[in-house]
């Protein structure tokens, strides 16, 4: 008589530590922070850049010895690569092919390592909400809102590191100032107010999920900002020249009417600036274009015959 299996303690498949912040990282690129290291990157440059000229003094060594050599085939290195190579029945003759080699590998590593410190450098820089938000969901799940890291990886994402982190993703890079200020205001004024009550809170997919029981952190998708952008790039772009026009329109003093050109070509380029981020170029020949078309309608208008003199 067989007896029936027992039942198999549950099992936790619950992510936690590193394994639930991968599945944050994965799911909103945002929050996907990491240090650079700068300085180590920095450091270990400058060892190999050490190991480098070490090496090239040894195989200027080795070309002279080899030119000023009684032997004719080692005076021949220095035009025959293939004689250079050897094979040599002594290591003293293949010396210079022997250095040759320790700085193709060393010049390979260090060019490496060189590109990689250029690349990081210009990495994105860390966008702070986004690290505020990545420190949230670092916290224990007891309430001590302090990180789950233990040891010297407590301080990884510390705020005396902020300047040696980068957001991967680097969306924010390419935002003109107007984004930049609206993001701001979501974030800030709108989530406190409205967002919270309207959005819901992030999720991970069920197998990277975590247990732990965070605040209601919302994220507000880059097409929110985009749309609000083009809604309000589109208001502008026809109520300015449209404004400009009549406000001239209105004015009959030429002095004031240049003024009013000014200010009003000043306020466009400034605006353009703040939208679109253009090049200087770009934005020169727009705000010229501007100012041509608005003297054009001051010279082919009389302006309000009956208004109020500026």
């Amino acid at each position: 008589m067989t007896s029936a299996p027992e039942h198999a303690p549950a099992m936790d498949e619950t992510m936690k530590g590193y394994n639930e912040i991968a599945g944050w990282m994965g799911s909103y690129p945002q929050l996907a922070i990491f240090r650079r290291f700068l300085i180590l990157n920095a450091r270990n440059l400058l060892c190999l850049q050490g190991e480098v000229v070490n090496c090239e003094h040894d195989l200027r060594v080795a070309i002279e010895d080899d030119r000023n050599a009684d032997d004719p085939l080692r005076k021949q290195f220095e035009y025959d690569i293939s004689a250079m190579k050897g094979p040599h029945e002594h290591p003293r003759t293949g010396l210079q092919w022997t250095r040759t080699l320790e700085m193709r590998g060393l010049l390979k590593e260090y060019n490496t390592a060189l590109l990689q410190f250029a690349a990081l450098c210009r990495l994105a820089p860390v966008n702070q909400p986004d690290l505020a938000t990545l420190h949230e969901l670092l916290e224990k799940s007891d309430g001590s809102e302090e990180p789950f890291l233990e040891a010297h990886e407590f301080e990884t994402w510390d705020e005396e590191n902020i300047t040696d982190m980068t957001s991967v993703a680097g969306l924010y890079t390419d935002r003109d100032a107007l984004s930049r200020f609206i993001d701001k205001m979501v974030k800030s004024v709108y989530h406190k107010h409205i967002g919270h009550k309207f959005h819901d809170p992030i999720s991970v997919a069920e197998a990277w999920a975590g247990a732990a029981k965070h605040k209601r952190i919302i994220n507000y998708p880059d097409n929110y900002i985009t749309t609000t952008i083009d809604t309000l790039s589109t208001i502008l772009a026809s109520a300015l020249p449209t404004i400009a026009a009549f406000g001239i329109y209105l004015i009959n003093n030429p002095m004031t009417r240049m003024a009013a050109i000014v200010a009003c070509t000043l306020l466009f380029s400034t605006v353009l600036s703040l939208l679109a981020r253009p090049k200087r170029v770009e934005c020169y020949i727009a705000s010229a274009a501007f100012a041509a078309v608005l003297v054009v309608f001051v010279g082919n208008s009389n302006g309000n015959s009956n208004g109020n003199t500026g």
